[in-house]
Parts: structure tokens; sequence; C-alpha cells
């Protein structure tokens, strides 16, 4: 069996939807500092800079502030490289779901899913990955969209949505809502929150095939273990930290995390020229100037989920790791 086991990246997505829609790869990519050729290289992985641009840039050029309810639809399977077709041959939904949470490092997130079935119901939490800032409703949307599409796709029935509950205020107009996800909807709720059918998940897959999915879930086996072996070990380290907000492990914690022994993380780390401690103070100040250019969050509530119980410690960590006061960076202020 012969399959495209690499996804399509999303930057490369965005691009040819736009594309469709009549507008330059150029103009999809103005001010983002990138080529098409940077774009389409085979281990590109864009920063949150980059996804803030680009989606910035879609929305003006299409003027179209549904955008993401459109694009989410048109994500196809096929998308998802060989975990699309891992997908595709599996018994059931439920299945499919578990494969998804299973090979997440195949997947490109700017959206994190955290779901929960109990008590006969299936909530998924949309999180954001990175602060979005003005393009949180459109990432939000896609990720709505695509899950029904994808789901749809999978078992050739229909995907209902239950209730859905957004963190930002009510659009002027909700006919794409209605018409996309034809349920209930409550606005400027403290969470991003999405409630499935869970009888749904005992639906089967339309092309479900053992030795296929078998064959698949092997291929999506070795690009995890591939990009584990191709990933510097400080990567590695950031991805976990920018993934657990709130949390900033110890290095000892963090090797457990990472099933290793603290002395060879640190062994590693000195062949990359670096510390943990460094490690930590760069993402703390990553994560701090997003937090201050993309989200309202105050001093106190970013120091938080940065790890600091004092404000003024935060304040003085900040100062010194980029010379300048918080407000400096307040896009407001």
């Amino acid at each position: 069996m012969t399959t495209n086991t690499q996804s399509t990246n999303k930057l490369t997505f965005y691009i040819t939807r736009l594309t469709e829609r009549g507008f330059s790869s150029e103009q999809v990519l103005e001010g983002s500092k990138l080529s098409l050729e940077d774009v389409q290289q085979e281990h590109f992985k864009p920063d949150p800079d980059h996804y803030r641009t680009v989606i910035g840039n879609m929305l003006r050029l299409s003027g179209d502030p549904y955008l993401g309810v459109a694009i989410g639809s048109e994500f196809k399977l096929s998308d998802l490289g060989v975990l699309g077709y891992a997908a595709l041959s599996s018994s059931k939904l439920a299945e499919s779901r578990e494969l998804f949470t299973k090979y997440d490092a195949l997947v490109e997130h700017i959206i994190r899913p955290r779901s929960e079935i109990s008590g006969g119901r299936w909530v998924t939490e949309l999180t954001e990955s990175f602060p979005l800032g003005e393009i949180l409703p459109f990432a939000i949307e896609e990720f709505l969209s695509r899950t029904i599409g994808l789901a749809m796709a999978l078992t050739d029935q229909p995907f209902p949505v239950l209730e859905l509950r957004f963190s930002y205020s009510q659009p002027e107009n909700l006919d794409v809502y209605r018409q996309r996800f034809d349920c209930p909807m409550f606005f400027n709720q403290p969470r991003n929150l999405a409630v499935w059918d869970i009888e749904h998940l005992d639906d089967p897959i339309s092309l479900a095939n053992d030795e296929v999915f078998k064959l698949c879930e092997q291929q999506c086996q070795m690009l995890v273990n591939r990009i584990a072996d191709e990933s510097l070990l400080s990567s590695t380290i950031r991805d976990a930290l920018v993934k657990s907000p709130g949390e900033f492990p110890s290095l000892e914690q963090m090797a457990r995390r990472l099933k290793m022994g603290s002395r060879t993380l640190r062994r590693r780390l000195v062949k990359e020229s670096l510390t943990y401690q460094q490690i930590l103070d760069d993402t703390r100040k990553d994560l701090a100037i997003q937090y201050l250019e993309y989200t309202s969050l105050t001093p106190k509530e970013i120091g938080y989920l940065l790890g600091y119980n004092s404000v003024s410690n935060f304040r003085r960590a900040f100062k010194g790791w980029t010379g300048k006061k918080l407000t400096d960076y307040r896009q407001h202020g």
C-alpha cells in the first residue's frame, strides 16, 4: 500500500486555500519574513508570529470574518498524511479519536483540544497553543468546522454538535454558524467548549480495514519516533513547557517526564551548549512577551502562568531578560 505519509503543514494548507480564492502566496505571507520555498521545506516549523501574521493576512485579504468556518470545512483526511489513512481504516469513531490522541505529535496545533468523556457527556475544551489575540475566533471556528467535516468523512454520517460555548463576543451575523454548527451557542463564556453526541463514538468507519489500519499505525509510530530522534532535546523541552501553562518543572521532574535520567538530560543539553535554566528563562521570556502583546491578562495573571507566586518577582525577572518594563510590550500601553 502506498500513501503520502507526510501531512500538509498548516501554512501550506492556508496558502493553497487562499490561492484558490485568487490571492498569491506572497500576499498571504506578507510581513512574515517567509517565502513559499521556506514554508514548503520538509522540516519547516512555523513559530507563533508566523501563524498570527499569516492568519491576519488571510482575514484581511478575504474580507470574510467567518473564514475559519469555510477553511475548516475544506480540510481533508488526506491533508493528515498517513494519520488520516489510519483514521479512515479504523473500526469506529472512538478508535480514530484514540488514534489522534496517541499520535498527537503528527498534528500541527494552534488550538489544543482537551476532551473528557464522563457521566454520559463528551466535552472538548479548546485552548490556545500560544496567545492568539484577535485571530482566536478564526482558530476556534476552523478547528470546530474541521472536526465536524473529518468525522462526517470518516463515517459517512452527520456529526451533530450538541452545544458550543465561546469566550469571545457574538458576531453580528450568526447565519454561517447556524448553517455549519446547527446547535445552541453561547458567547462571552469563561471557556471555549464543544459538547458532542457521545453516542456517535460508536459510529462505524465506512472504510474500516484492520490490516490497513495496522500498517498505517506502524507508519505513524515510525514517524513519531523519527520526529523524536531528529528533534533537539532543547526543542522537546520547550514544547513540553509551552503545552503545560503554569507548570515549570525542575530538571529532575522534566527528566522523569521525558523518561531519562537527570544526568543524561544535563549531558545532552551540554552538547547543545545550553542549560535547563537557560531553556526555562528563554521560554518564560517568549511566553511573557506574547501574553503581554496578544492578551489582556494582568501582570499578576501572566506571572502566575509563568510559575511566579509574586508579581514583583516576575517584574524583576522580565527586566533581567529584556532590559525593559512590562508596559513596554503592551500593544495599547
